[in-house]
């Protein structure tokens, strides 16, 4: 192992311990950094086979982190896919963790406490990133078409 990847795996790290990112987004910075394709490589094999950086764990915590703050799919996957999450971990992780019921039921919850009228509380929901199918069938539980 060169000096430069000793000195990109020792940023990396640096990143890392400030916040977890993705692959793509440490690819990235070392990258403005100046380091060449096959030092970047040799940085993430590193990270990744000790487990310091893993796509799947991040998306799973962000996941988590959105449902607690009783965010729609939409947001989520917007929010994913800003990290730097690959589309086929993005899908994985909303299917297993965020399924179309769940979603309605955080959003009827939502919707059931609002005092705002019906289009605000939608249009509200909606901005939350709450899906069209999940609004669509608060609109009709809620008896409007």
């Amino acid at each position: 192992m060169g000096e430069e990847t000793k000195k990109a795996i020792k940023y990396a790290l640096k990143l890392l311990n400030i916040s977890e990112i993705s692959e793509l987004k440490i690819k990235q910075f070392l990258e403005k950094q100046g380091y060449d394709e096959s030092e970047i490589k040799e940085t993430i094999k590193y990270l990744k086979t000790r487990n310091f950086v893993n796509d799947a764990r991040l998306a799973d915590l962000i996941v988590e982190k959105c449902i607690r703050k009783k965010k729609g799919i939409n947001y989520i996957r917007d929010i994913l896919a800003s990290k730097g999450i690959p589309e086929n971990i993005i899908s994985e992780t909303l299917a297993r963790m965020y399924p179309d019921r769940l979603e309605y039921m955080v959003a009827r919850e939502l919707f059931l406490s609002s005092k705002k009228p019906l289009k605000k509380t939608l249009y509200w929901l909606a901005s939350r990133g709450f899906s069209e199918t999940t609004l669509e069938k608060l609109r009709e539980e809620a008896g409007e078409q």
